[in-house]
This record gives structure tokens, sequence and C-alpha cells, in this order.
């Protein structure tokens, strides 16, 4: 998928690690809720093999997903799925995220806003998990 900065985000980069995907949009009240808390815990448990990545399916406002990018210092990858995309619309509603083990398979997915401890408490298992 393209990133925001330019780039491309590829789940298959990342395996071995256990995975966010954050499915979030602008507009969503709840994203601003707990966007905060995945910038933390991606600063806290990146070290350790957590990779997180917010997907901004806001509809051609790649200027309104950078201000918030950079409102909420977001330093992990955002990125843009192509128009049209199943990834674009196939989402129940913001916020969604999919939890992923080491392995690449779908180990959780929550809807609606998530508090860090809860992320935390959950990646924390995948990542005491071993090979």
């Amino acid at each position: 998928m393209a990133q925001l900065d330019g780039g491309t985000w590829r789940m298959a980069d990342h395996r071995g690690h256990v995975v966010l995907v954050n499915y979030w949009a602008t507009w969503c009240g709840p994203c601003w809720e707990e966007t905060p808390g995945l910038v933390r815990l991606s600063r806290e448990l990146g070290p350790k093999g957590l990779a997180v990545v917010g997907v901004a399916i806001d509809e051609g406002g790649r200027e309104k997903v950078q201000r918030f990018v950079d409102a909420f210092h977001v330093s992990y990858p955002v990125v843009l799925p192509e128009r049209m995309s199943q990834m674009e619309y196939g989402m129940a509603g913001v916020p969604t995220t999919i939890l992923v083990d080491k392995e690449g398979r779908v180990a959780k997915t929550y809807v609606g806003a998530v508090r860090q401890a809860d992320y935390e408490a959950d990646v924390e298992v995948l990542l005491a998990e071993t090979r």
C-alpha cells in the first residue's frame, strides 16, 4: 500500500513481528481518542517487535490526513488504500484494528476505540510467543 510519505508498506516485510493494522479516518471521533495511545504503544513496543500501521480511509483528503498525522505526532507508517479497493470500503466501522501475530495470522479484531492498555496486554502475549 502507498504510504502517505510516498514509500510502500507491505505486510510481508513484517513477518516475525506482531502487527497492529489500524483503520481510521480524520472525521472519526473515536479515532481521535485512541490515536495517542497507538502512538505511545508504537514508541514503547516497536523496539520489542511491534509494527503499527495506520490505514486512513478518508476520501480524497490527503491534506487532511497529513494534518491529523502531524497534530498527533504519528511516527508509525500511515497508508492510503487504493480508491474503490476492498481495503477502503471493507470496514464495519471505524476505528477497526486488526492484530496480526508473528506468523501473519489474524489474532484479534477490534471494532471501536480501544484503550492503550488493552492493546498492550494483547500485544505483549503475542510478543512473548516463540516461533
